[in-house]
């Protein structure tokens, strides 16, 4: 009985948990309604009891006889029903909520906000609402006489009926201030707040307290998202979008500014990558133009301020057309109180201990304003990078990559399908002997000897590791780059290797990606792309650089490398060689470990428009003498095996080669900067 009316009521997953928080959430919301039994329930005019509707009076009944054997509280519901959604929903839904530290700070600051603005009552609303952890915490704070009403939006209906009776709990039954609609909330928001929609039950709101959805965009369906950016067109919110291939949690955020009244506060829980990705663009530049941003905060003893979630997340905290004022990026851990008294009392001053956290985020350079994250502690470290950055640029030493060298310097290497065969050598193949025409190969397991056309192959940057002790390190990877000529034309042993590759299923990947001719899918981006250069980038790294003793490698002949890494092209050897050894200094090291993107708790990235925006030494502004000076040690160097970088801080050679640098770009004082760099580093570090 009880698998069949959770799935009339639509609800998942079909199992007892569920059943249990259904009949919690009910017996409570029948306590508060005055009536003996759940039938009259059924007629009430409310979104989240819909799901009774399709029920006849036997199970109607069967509900009945269970709810007196269920003893789970409200605040039990609300925790136990996001565990349950199955993996492929909570993946679909990104159905991650609110834990209790995020929540709190959320109440706190809607009660310091009342205060402030001397509001009578207030509009809460979530639009993206879960089970309503965000909102519970604030009213059972604030009290129900502070509110005019509040609404939310779910799609699943029970998280939507466990979040209405926890926020009637709250409001001590008074159902009347509750709108709770269970659907999705870009089609709810469309009809709603239509002018042509007289009917509508959800007026602006003065607070959104939310932790939005952020599945990753190709998850969506296709019509969808022709959908999602059509409606956020329509309000107004075009110039803002970067990019078609768009973040679902920055859509949500033009929802939330949409709905949210002048002088609305929003609190939102979100991914660090809404602050430094190119999806996220726009509404950073929405937040600098429309709101005063009170605060942005990481947690200190956690990743993420959602339940499961493995996400890096923060807390926004922003009055909309408010008079914008300095930005803190802290931390959130057990001072929610004060540091909620210094956001909404902060208005410029600096004698707070959070004074160092302020920041002006209209006016921040470029290099800082592509990653917000930057601003999160490492002041030391950051404020060195501003000095030394603010007396290049002003002595001309110091550019932006995109005004020094151009948008199309940086490409990213070749991505192609089935690396085992494409590679050579490979885990089947190795190498036993090149000439100037051919390459001689042989399998590994069964000794089968080929020779390969040379012409048909580029010597090839692989994978980072291979790499990583030596700048200008010896190639010994080939990538078959094979134009779309008929298989017949091939030499015989191209066409065994080519029937090897389909047979060992080593090439499977590009054979259905790319049909007939998929062994040129290589050469196709070797012709359009022209991936060649004398730098070489890694993709990422980890900045432990426990065995890594370079960064950049460095090739007297331009080469190629795959979707690995980036390529510097278009460089003269010469030019090559000041950016390699630029790209090999502490200082870049300095400039990766503040402004990379962290994409785990060591592992950082810079991507193509990240380095586009980042300073880099003007090579044109370099006199002989000190080109000289960085190419002679660059050459001392750069055939070297170098230990792992942060044992090369005791070493003269990077002395040698920090000093030269910081020479070239006019640095006061070069000497005590590049002891007092080292000493920022090592604490950073420890």
């Amino acid at each position: 009985m009880e698998k069949k009316i959770l799935e009339k009521m639509g609800i998942i997953p079909v199992n007892k948990d569920a059943f249990d928080i259904l009949t919690a959430a009910l017996k409570i919301l029948i306590e508060y309604s005055d009536v003996n039994s759940l039938y009259p329930l059924k007629n009430e005019n409310i979104s989240v009891l819909n799901i009774l509707k399709d029920l006849n009076s036997e199970e109607i009944e069967y509900i009945d006889s269970k709810l007196s054997e269920n003893n789970l509280s409200i605040e039990e519901c609300q925790i136990k029903v996001q565990k349950l959604i199955p993996q492929g929903e909570r993946k679909k839904f990104a159905a991650y909520y609110t834990i209790e530290s995020g929540s709190r700070f959320m109440a706190l600051m809607v009660e310091k906000y009342l205060k402030k603005l001397e509001k009578d009552s207030i509009v809460i609303a979530d639009p993206f609402m879960g089970s309503g952890m965000a909102i519970t915490q604030t009213l059972e704070l604030i009290g129900s006489e502070k509110v005019e009403k509040v609404w939310g939006i779910e799609p699943l209906p029970l998280p939507a009926l466990v979040a209405y009776t926890a926020i009637l709990t709250a409001l001590d039954g008074k159902n009347q201030l509750i709108e709770i609609v269970v659907g999705d909330a870009f089609e709810t928001v469309l009809r709603d707040f239509s002018p042509f929609n007289t009917k509508s039950k959800l007026p602006n709101a003065d607070v959104i307290l939310t932790n939005p959805p952020f599945t990753r965009w190709k998850y969506l369906d296709k019509k969808y998202r022709e959908f999602l950016l059509k409606i956020i067109s329509d309000w107004g919110y075009e110039k803002y979008i970067t990019r078609k291939e768009m973040s679902l949690q920055t859509l949500c955020l033009y929802l939330s500014d949409y709905i949210l009244n002048q002088n609305g506060l929003i609190i939102s829980v979100l991914p660090v990558s809404t602050f430094y990705t190119i999806y996220g663009k726009g509404y950073k530049w929405l937040l600098k133009s429309n709101y005063n941003t009170l605060g942005i905060l990481e947690s200190s003893s956690r990743s993420s301020f959602s339940e499961d979630s493995g996400f890096k997340e923060v807390i926004l905290a922003a009055i909309k057309g408010s008079e914008a004022s300095f930005t803190v990026f802290s931390e959130l851990n057990d001072n929610s109180q004060e540091i909620t008294d210094f956001l909404m009392e902060n208005n410029g001053s600096f004698s707070n201990k959070y004074s160092q956290d302020l920041f002006d985020i209209n006016n921040l350079p470029r290099y800082l304003n592509i990653n917000w994250l930057s601003l999160f502690g490492k002041r030391d470290l950051r404020n060195f990078l501003v000095e030394i950055f603010s007396e290049g640029f002003e002595k001309g030493t110091l550019e932006y990559w995109e005004d020094a060298l151009g948008s199309k310097s940086i490409i990213c290497g070749v991505e192609m399908y089935g690396p085992e065969f494409f590679f050579i050598p490979n885990k089947y193949w190795k190498l036993d002997n090149e000439t100037s025409n051919n390459l001689t190969i042989s399998n590994l397991e069964d000794k089968t000897v080929l020779k390969l056309e040379k012409q048909y192959f580029i010597k090839t940057f692989r994978k980072p590791s291979l790499y990583d002790s030596i700048i200008e390190s010896p190639l010994e990877s080939y990538m078959l780059s094979l134009p779309p000529i008929e298989h017949n034309e091939l030499n015989k042993d191209l066409r065994n290797y080519i029937e090897w590759g389909v047979n060992s299923e080593s090439a499977l990947p590009a054979i259905k990606s790319y049909g007939k001719y998929w062994y040129s899918h290589v050469y196709k981006q070797m012709s359009t792309k022209k991936p060649f250069g004398h730098i070489i980038i890694p993709d990422k790294v980890d900045l432990g650089f426990k065995r890594r003793g370079v960064f950049a490698n460095y090739s007297s002949k331009e080469v190629a490398a795959s979707k690995n890494f980036y390529i510097v092209k278009d460089k003269d050897e010469k030019i090559a060689k000041i950016l390699a050894a630029w790209f090999n200094s502490t200082l870049f090291f300095c400039i990766l470990t503040l402004l990379g993107r962290k994409i785990s708790n060591t592992w950082t990235r810079l991507l193509k428009n990240d380095y586009l925006e980042i300073p880099l030494i003007n090579v044109d502004t370099l006199n002989e003498n000190k080109i000289k000076d960085l190419c002679e040690i660059f050459d001392e160097i750069s055939d070297q095996k170098l230990d792992p970088f942060w044992d090369q801080l005791d070493e003269s050679f990077r002395f040698k080669l920090d000093l030269a640098v910081l020479k070239a770009l006019g640095i006061k004082n070069p000497e005590e900067k590049v002891k007092k760099m080292y000493k920022i580093l090592k604490d950073t570090n420890n």
